[in-house]
């Protein structure tokens, strides 16, 4: 049961809770804590998906329940929770509601069919499904880490004002009016820039002209808008951008966050009505007046909380993925990390040191060329603020790198990544299991780019000594001298557990680490080996490369242990 879940759709997961949150049922007994789920709750928090729960139990009991298992910090994640004896599929939709999200948005765990099917009944659009391990397994974040959990926040913000208007007998515009909103607006600079992006990106029911792609340089009239009242701060929240020649808005947008507020309304107003082509569907017009809303020269924005000059940026796969849930440092952190991109194509290869070098040292039309041979590599893989000089430290981790296939172009020498090392698409023997999991009716054009790849590469597998030093040494020469690097490396005790790809990778580490180690020395370079926190088998789950819970801790302390001393250094006269 179920249906296809859009990873790059889902903004909020309801949760049931018995045999889904944990095994068994609480009015019948003990339960057993699901602790992936658990911490897939917390780890998707900070990447920017709230959640909430719908249950048939005793709110008291179950509140109680998470405070005894230690999960209060789940629990608090939970906004607007639904916990009573009364059907689902109304209580499903007045979350939503109140969360002025969409059903389309969301995703409805539950263990009952009946219980899923009631939830589509209410709210057609929304995803659902029965397993959580489902959930786990497949929903791979994009690219974007809310490390203060802000949106949290703000969605906190939404529940404590739906309370006290219930407990207040105050019409819509009365109680508007009481919440003393506040808004300011700016010309969008370049450090509010990425938040822009991501907010056109992310946003939808307030969304006016559906426009994707914003330039801030077009000499448009372009402006963002941080909105605040008596109940928090929202942060930025809207933006536009007005085409003052054609009167003409080429962005209108405004997080759902405020919606209901007027504040596109009031904003609308201001600007004197300029043209607009809507693009339907929008959650609210730009009809009307608006008397409750003030305008002020300055407001705080999220970007400007916990503001530091000291900047980390972590590269990596799901080594670093796993570890940084647990590092809270006074600094500013950036990640790049595998995600998938809004074409649904999982973007994996920049965190190869071959991908880091060639998209330094190539112009935009080599990488714009090599993009366009084939289907892959994705012009984001190319995409990364490695070379930045902004960054105090770099942490970047070696997994990639020493297990995915790398071909070389015959004609001009640059890279490709594919898969993994131990399988040559370049060999026709192998294009049955290249494409095994390929519609059979794209076989064939497949086959014909495989034969064009196969002439144009030559495979060199594993990547070889010479260019991991090589890549390194230029890693090094082209970051800046006030950078400091920190490697991380595979472990080199091997497991019983293994994934296809993976096989024989601890005796690669440990062919290949004491190199990197000696090069690491001699260039002034840090270096963290994962086979330090491996003690047994039992530290593995599923291959080499992935870890239980408490390897990712270790892992975490150390580079937090590292950043303090940089950053404790820096800060010494």
């Amino acid at each position: 049961m179920g249906n296809f879940v859009n990873l790059n759709n889902v903004k909020l997961i309801i949760w049931d809770l018995d045999d889904t949150l944990w095994d068994g049922v609480l009015e019948e007994g003990e339960i057993k804590i699901r602790p992936e789920v658990m911490d897939f709750i917390l780890k998707s928090v900070d990447r920017g998906i709230m959640h909430s729960v719908c249950s048939k139990n005793d709110f008291e009991k179950v509140r109680t329940t998470f405070y005894n298992y230690k999960l209060e910090k789940v629990w608090n994640c939970f906004l607007f929770p639904s916990i009573n004896w009364y059907s689902k599929g109304e209580r499903i939709r007045e979350i939503i509601n109140n969360m002025q999200l969409r059903a389309e948005n969301t995703l409805f765990i539950d263990d009952n069919e009946i219980n899923l099917n009631e939830a589509k009944f209410y709210c057609p659009e929304i995803m659902t499904l029965e397993n959580p391990y489902e959930a786990i397994k497949n929903l791979y974040f994009v690219n974007s880490f809310d490390i203060n959990c802000s949106r949290l926040k703000e969605y906190k913000i939404l529940e404590k004002k739906a309370i006290a208007k219930s407990l207040e007998n105050y019409s819509n515009e009365e109680f508007l009016k009481k919440s003393n909103i506040r808004i300011c607006i700016k010309e969008v600079t370049p450090d509010v820039e990425p938040r822009i992006r991501e907010l056109v990106r992310r946003t939808n029911q307030l969304n006016f002209t559906k426009n994707r792609e914003p330039i801030f340089n077009n000499g448009n009239e372009n402006k963002y808008v941080i909105v605040e009242d008596d109940f928090g701060n929202y942060g930025i929240c809207g933006f536009y951008s007005l085409n003052r020649g054609k009167n003409l808005l080429e962005h209108y947008l405004f997080s759902c966050r405020v919606l209901g507020m007027g504040i596109e309304k009031y904003i609308y107003n201001k600007l004197q009505h300029p043209k607009i082509n809507i693009i339907e569907p929008v959650s609210s017009t730009l009809d009307g007046e608006v008397g409750w809303i003030s305008e002020v020269s300055d407001l705080d924005t999220k970007q400007k909380e916990n503001k530091s000059d000291f900047n980390v940026l972590f590269k990596g796969p799901c080594d670093l993925l796993s570890a940084i849930d647990y590092i809270k440092t006074a600094c500013n952190i950036d990640t790049e990390f595998p995600y998938y991109n809004e074409k649904f194509q999982y973007i994996l290869e920049h965190t190869h040191i071959a991908y880091i070098v060639q998209a330094h040292r190539e112009s935009p039309e080599k990488l714009r060329e090599i993009c366009n041979r084939f289907p892959f590599p994705f012009p984001e893989n190319f995409k990364t603020e490695f070379f930045n000089p902004k960054y105090n430290i770099i942490f970047l981790s070696l997994l990639t790198s020493l297990h995915s296939g790398l071909y070389i172009n015959n004609n001009d020498g640059t890279y490709v990544v594919f898969g993994f090392s131990n399988v040559d698409i370049t060999n026709p023997d192998n294009w049955a299991k290249t494409l095994e999991n390929i519609p059979k009716e794209f076989h064939e054009a497949n086959l014909i780019q495989l034969s064009k790849f196969k002439n144009d590469y030559t495979f060199a597998g594993e990547i070889p000594q010479e260019e991991i030093l090589k890549n390194l040494e230029y890693i090094k020469n082209n970051i800046s001298s006030d950078t400091k690097l920190v490697l991380i490396l595979g472990s080199e005790k091997d497991t019983s557990k293994t994934e296809r790809g993976y096989e024989n990778l601890a005796q690669r580490h440990a062919m290949i680490n004491p190199i990197i180690e000696e090069f690491a020395k001699k260039n002034n370079i840090e270096t963290i080996n994962l086979t330090d926190f491996i003690e047994s088998d039992e530290d593995y789950t599923t291959c080499i490369n992935h870890f239980e819970r408490h390897i990712y801790l270790k892992l975490a302390n150390r580079c937090a242990n590292i950043i303090q001393a940089e950053l404790s250094s820096s800060r010494q006269p």
